[in-house]
């Protein structure tokens, strides 16, 4: 039986896992606790730093240690292979502008997040909503959908895994975005499908988090 503090028990990862998905949540609340005041209120943003800061740290933390106990893989870098980098970077991009595009031409409903901006635009909203859906929300999703989960459930080096793995850490990702609607939650699973390639294809949680960052920053840009 595996130890309960390794990545390879069953019932641990589950406990940790859970813990995971609260602490994402409490941020979560808080992020939206923020959006919904109009003005911000300076403890909603007190709150959210806290809860965003344990929560961030707890993550780094127990993924690296928990990448002590697998096998060490040649890690690509975001420059060792620059095509590669350019490319993703460029579909995020292109899928982001085509996006934008359609909301505008009422093609796709907006995000949530997009309704509150609009309730309450400011450009101190405006800067929150850079850091907390740009920002923070990408990284710890990053971290659940791809790093954690691969970590727990898909370490097997057969191509079967690597495929159902990537295709349930695209579902994951878009259903951390909490968006309901069709063909959003579509175009969310594929960027989180991307995410989940990247990160098996670089065995660094470097590249994903890049991709998602910057997928998040566009999207609270082009608004």
């Amino acid at each position: 039986m595996w130890h309960l503090n390794s990545p390879k028990s069953v019932q641990g990862n589950l406990i940790r896992y859970t813990v995971y998905i609260v602490g994402y949540l409490m941020v979560v609340g808080a992020k939206e606790l923020c959006a919904n005041s109009s003005p911000l209120h300076i403890w909603d943003l007190i709150l959210f730093a806290i809860v965003t800061i344990m929560t961030l740290l707890l993550f780094v933390y127990r993924f690296k240690r928990e990448q002590r106990y697998f096998e060490r893989v040649n890690k690509v870098n975001l420059l060792d292979n620059i095509k590669v980098t350019l490319f993703l970077s460029f579909f995020v991009f292109f899928l982001r502008g085509l996006i934008s595009y359609l909301q505008v031409i009422h093609y796709l409903n907006s995000y949530t997040f997009q309704l509150t901006y609009a309730k309450h635009e400011s450009v101190s909203m405006f800067w929150f909503l850079i850091l907390s859906q740009g920002l923070v929300l990408p990284f710890l999703q990053v971290f659940l959908a791809e790093g954690f989960m691969f970590n727990y459930l898909f370490r097997d080096n057969v191509g079967s895994v690597a495929i159902f793995g990537i295709v349930f850490s695209g579902l994951a990702f878009s259903f951390l975005n909490f968006q309901l609607n069709a063909p959003i939650f579509l175009l969310d699973m594929i960027f989180g499908v991307v995410f989940a390639w990247a990160y098996l294809y670089s065995q660094n949680i470097v590249m994903p988090l890049y991709l998602a960052i910057l997928n998040g920053l566009l999207m609270v840009i082009l608004i």
